[in-house]
C-alpha cells in the first residue's frame, strides 16, 4: 500500500513540475517588451488603435516593439491585437532625438505629488469599442503633471476615440 501511495504523490509531483515548467516558458515567450517615445514636450491622451488600414507596421529595435507617438497622441497599427503580458517604458523625445525616460505611476501617486513639475505617464488601460465594425480594439494613457491629471482625467472620460480616430490624419 505504501508503495502505491509514493507512486501516486510522485506523480502529482511530476505533473506540477511540468505544469510549473510549462507556465513559466509561456510567460518568458509571451511577455513583449515595449517602448513607446512620445513627441518632445508632450502632454495629452494617447491612443494607439490596432487593426488599422492606414496603420503603421511593428518597429523594433533591439528585440523591443517601439512605438512613436506622433504629435497629435493617435498611432494608428496594423497589428491586430493588443499585446499581452508587457514590460513598458515610456521616454521623451527632443528635438535631437535624445530620448529621456519618464516614470509611470498609477494617478495620482506620491511621487505625481512630491514633484508637481515632472511628467509622468499615468492612467494606461485597453479598452474595445463594439459599436464599430469590425471592433475597435485601443490602448489609451495619459502624459502630464500632477497639475494636469483632473483634466486630463476629465478629457478621458469624455473621449469619443472612434470620432477621434476618424478625425486623425
Amino acid at each position: 500500500m505504501k508503495k502505491w501511495i509514493i507512486i501516486i504523490i510522485g506523480s502529482l509531483l511530476l505533473i506540477i513540475l511540468i505544469a510549473v515548467v510549462c507556465e513559466w516558458g509561456y510567460i518568458k515567450t509571451a511577455t513583449k517588451e515595449e517602448v513607446f517615445v512620445l513627441p518632445h514636450n508632450f502632454k495629452g491622451i494617447v491612443l494607439i488603435a490596432y487593426d488599422q488600414k492606414d496603420g503603421m507596421n511593428d518597429i523594433e529595435e533591439d528585440g523591443k516593439l517601439v512605438y512613436k507617438i506622433p504629435k497629435n497622441g493617435i498611432l494608428k497599427l496594423k497589428r491586430k491585437e493588443v499585446t499581452t503580458l508587457s514590460k513598458f517604458w515610456y521616454f521623451i523625445e527632443d528635438e535631437n532625438g535624445n530620448r529621456a525616460l519618464l516614470d509611470y505611476c498609477s494617478s495620482p501617486c506620491e511621487e505625481m505629488k512630491k514633484d508637481t513639475s515632472k511628467t509622468f505617464a499615468f492612467g494606461s488601460g485597453n479598452m474595445t469599442f463594439y459599436d464599430e465594425q469590425p471592433e475597435l480594439k485601443t490602448s489609451i494613457f495619459l502624459v502630464g503633471t500632477s497639475t494636469d491629471t483632473d483634466s486630463l482625467n476629465r478629457a478621458y472620460e469624455n473621449l469619443n476615440a472612434i470620432k477621434l480616430l476618424k478625425n486623425s490624419k
